[in-house]
């Protein structure tokens, strides 16, 4: 009886180092902070373009390589810089297959 007892604890300890020296192996990103499946997309979204501006028709700028961009009125931007020639910053994100800026600079 005493040799089952003493073959189950070994058994026993051996799973739980086992598992214990595997999660002490895992890498710290993966231990310590969750994965998130909840971030914004805002987030993951945004991206930049700069070019030269090829025409305006009312709040869309065409640039010369064919990006077209919505230029929402919340955008702190002085509109009458918004014209062809103008050279352009902008940050941007994607909603519905649209280009909608976020911030808008203009350059020299």
């Amino acid at each position: 009886m005493i040799r089952i007892v003493a073959v189950l604890l070994a058994v026993l300890l051996t799973g739980a180092l086992g598992v214990g020296g595997a999660l002490a192996q895992m890498p710290k990103s993966e231990s310590a902070q969750p994965k998130s499946m909840d971030q914004p997309k805002s987030m993951e979204m945004n991206k930049r373009v700069e070019g030269t501006i090829k025409s305006v028709q009312g709040s869309i700028v065409t640039l010369d390589d064919g990006t077209t961009l919505s230029i929402p009125s919340s955008v702190k931007v002085s509109r009458d810089q918004l014209k062809p020639g103008a050279m352009i910053v902008a940050e941007y994100e994607e909603r519905g297959g649209q280009k909608v800026a976020k911030s808008v600079q203009i350059k020299g």
